[in-house]
């Protein structure tokens, strides 16, 4: 595949995963709701303290619910109380179900045509204190019930010399999600408007503000309003001296908003950063990566200059230049044959009789040769390595503890020889492309990082940053796709190297086929045997076996004594064991009042069970 081409797969498949956790964090966010939302809270205050609230309760799945309700966190009751309290007014249940409350005291009021006396008796075990909703015995169908509080609040005031203040808390820290949020407060009187969080929407209409918009689960959802030192005198409460109120109201407000601008900063980075990624790859590209041009023929039937081995030529040139796999290690055996510094025999017709190798010398041989020679001492008797006697020590390891730990150390040492070769190789042809996608690895990780914290301190700002995380996963694995493409995509090849690789591409894309093997066949066996060798290490040998046994080229004729597919053969059964299974043992009520969105009077929110 072509360097474009790479960076094209590389690119695109980045953008396109960006693109679509943006899509389903945009459109299906509201998967992550549950089965129990709030689809519209409709509040309306007004200016003598009255409060109506409008539930829409949205269930998804049928039988799972009989009540549905909003909880206080202050006393709820049906008459007065010496604390800040709430008094319900009237409730106006769904059709069908009954209404009641709950108050602070235990005591169960139910409202409704369908309310009986066994039903009071039930929601007294059922329901929490100050909880009003509404109930039915015989569970919820999917679907939508709308039910109406109305009460007067007695909440806590705050004032000074100028101004006067109420934290009005409408949903604490535990509630199901409010899809559609629409609170409308008096705007007579009223100097300075709070809402939390501060995602919502206010503006002023006529004598009222309107504030909208949408709270996730367990979101605090307050107001805060500030009026001169009459505002609020119609309200009955409990009022408070305070010094410097404004100030106070402010700083709240500030410092309980940090969270929330840290939270939406983190997302706005990381939605950008998720486009951002795959263009920067392409500058890396154009800055470090573009190679020089050189003009090779599509197919060359004759090797590369250059008196490469054939483990060299796996490393640099099948696949990437920095990785070395089994193919290196077949092609350096059949190679070392035609050395003369080995001998392979087949001991049977076809590759399942197995193959012994007979170690003659060392000679001419470098250090990886030679470490492949000291594998085959390991596993030779008397200078004989016999695969046949490889197979029956596996199947012995299955049941005998000393032969699983000589075939695991035999496992070990075939691992070393089919993956590690000399690591300084590629630096005397390629500089590593890698290292300069550091500079996206980095502060992605550090982004990351400081979102999981945030997300770990702030869970009320979770809705906001679950997908902040999410994005910078998705950041990291746009560059872990990056890094999995070849070292030299984003690097280049020294000098003229890039030559030399195309021209191995080339000599590759000729073994892989056979048509033009056919018409270059050569008469000289040897250059056979140094096709089918050079074909091995470049992962083609199979198709070079192929090509020759449809022209009837005889294999051991050429110098080589065998195909790959006989060498991968006689050592799969070490290279897959898997040692047995040996088992494995195991051990053994709040005011409210106060500055700022989480200290308002209320609290609670709706929910269901």
């Amino acid at each position: 595949m072509s360097e474009t081409r790479q960076l094209a797969s590389v690119v695109g498949t980045g953008l396109v995963l960006g693109l679509v956790v943006l899509f389903l964090i945009t459109a299906f966010g509201s998967l992550f709701d549950g089965d129990l939302t709030v689809s519209s809270y409709d509040a309306i205050l007004y200016d003598d303290g009255t409060l109506s609230e409008q539930y829409t309760y949205d269930v998804a799945g049928s039988g799972e619910y009989r009540m549905l309700y909003r909880i206080w966190e202050v006393p709820l009751v049906l008459n007065t109380s010496t604390q800040p309290y709430i008094r319900m007014v009237s409730l106006e249940p769904a059709p069908g179900t009954v209404g009641y409350i709950k108050d602070s005291s235990g005591a169960v009021t139910v409202y409704g045509t369908s309310a009986t006396e066994t039903s009071a008796s039930r929601i007294g075990d059922l329901a929490e204190y100050n909880e009003v909703g509404i109930y039915n015995p015989s569970y919820y169908d999917a679907g939508q019930y709308t039910s109406h509080y109305t009460y007067v609040l007695n909440p806590p005031l705050e004032y000074d010399s100028t101004t006067t203040h109420l934290n009005l808390k409408l949903a604490g820290e535990t509630h199901i999600p409010y899809r559609s949020v629409k609170i409308t407060l008096p705007a007579t009187g009223i100097d300075q408007v709070y809402a939390y969080p501060p995602t919502l929407q206010t503006q002023k209409t006529g004598d009222s503000y309107i504030i909208t918009g949408s709270v996730a689960a367990n979101e605090i959802l307050s107001v805060e309003l500030l009026g001169p030192s009459d505002a609020f005198s119609r309200f009955p409460g409990f009022r408070s001296s305070v010094d410097d109120v404004t100030g106070k109201t402010a700083s709240a407000a500030f410092w309980y908003n940090v969270p929330y601008y840290a939270a939406y900063l983190v997302r706005i980075i990381g939605t950008i950063t998720v486009i951002l990624v795959p263009l920067l790859l392409i500058v890396i590209y154009r800055r470090y990566g573009r190679e020089k041009e050189f003009t090779i023929p599509t197919y060359l039937s004759t090797m590369p200059a250059g008196a490469l081995k054939p483990w060299q030529v796996n490393l640099l040139f099948k696949g990437d230049a920095v990785d070395f796999d089994e193919d290196g290690y077949y092609a350096t055996l059949l190679d070392l044959h035609r050395k003369k510094n080995i001998v392979i025999t087949e001991k049977g017709e076809g590759k399942e009789e197995g193959l012994q190798i007979r170690i003659l010398s060392k000679d001419k041989t470098d250090p990886y040769e030679q470490r492949v020679i000291a594998f085959l001492e390991l596993l030779s008797e008397d200078g004989v390595m016999d695969t046949d006697k490889i197979e029956i020590l596996t199947k012995k390891a299955q049941t005998l503890s000393s032969a699983e730990e000589t075939a695991l150390k035999y496992q070990r040492s075939l691992t070393d020889v089919t993956s590690r070769v000399d690591s300084n190789l590629p630096d005397q042809y390629i500089v590593d492309g890698r290292s300069h996608l550091l500079m996206l690895v980095l502060p992605s990780l550090v982004m990351l990082g400081i979102t999981v914290i945030l997300l770990l301190v702030c869970p009320m700002q979770s809705s906001i940053l679950f997908p902040a995380v999410l994005l910078w996963i998705v950041v990291l694995v746009q560059v872990a796709i990056a890094f999995a493409a070849p070292s030299t995509l984003f690097g280049h090849w020294k000098d003229d190297r890039y030559k030399e690789k195309l021209e191995w591409d080339s000599f590759t894309r000729f073994l892989s086929d056979m048509a033009m093997i056919q018409k270059y066949a050569p008469a000289d066996l040897s250059m056979w045997g140094e096709w089918l060798v050079y074909g091995t290490t470049l992962g083609v040998g199979d198709k070079v076996e192929a090509a020759m046994k449809s022209l009837n080229v005889s294999i051991p004729e050429t110098g080589v004594p065998m195909g790959v597919m006989g060498m991968n053969y006689a050592f799969i059964p070490l290279m897959h064991f898997a040692p047995p299974s040996h088992g494995s043992s195991g051990g053994g009520f709040s005011g409210g009042g106060g500055f700022g969105g989480g200290g308002g009077f209320g609290g609670g929110g709706a929910g269901g069970r």
